[in-house]
């Protein structure tokens, strides 16, 4: 079992882009919510065609290449965490704790004006 998903832009960290409120709280910055929601609907959209009709609850392998479109500095930890919760959110994995992502795989590349990234998931006793 493979599944690949693609998503156009810049992955932008979740937790480096937070707006803080008057009562002290931080919340995801409107950037951040604008990416997750676009990301979101591609996601959804992903999952029906690949026919995913519940989240996937066994271990698995995620592998996150994510291609960056200029030389800004980045983490990739932040990019994949951003990432994982969104997948999450739409409910193509279960959850984004070891038992279920047993191996997460980030790789950073760079394609000038080219942002991307591409999301493999697949057994993680296939991958061992």
């Amino acid at each position: 079992m493979e599944y690949i998903f693609t998503l156009r832009g810049e992955v932008p960290a979740k937790k480096n882009n937070r707006q803080t409120l008057k009562n002290g709280k931080t919340i995801p910055s409107k950037k951040y919510q604008s990416w997750h929601d676009t990301a979101l609907f591609s996601l959804l959209f992903q999952r029906k065609a690949q026919n995913i009709k519940t989240p996937l609850i066994k271990a698995l392998c995620v592998e996150i290449i994510l291609t960056h479109g200029d030389l800004r500095r980045r983490d990739g930890d932040n990019g994949a965490t951003s990432i994982l919760d969104t997948l999450k959110d739409a409910k193509i994995i279960e959850d984004d704790n070891w038992t279920i992502c047993r191996k997460v795989v980030v790789e950073n590349l760079y394609k000038k004006d080219e942002a991307n990234c591409t999301i493999k998931i697949s057994d993680y006793l296939e991958k061992k």
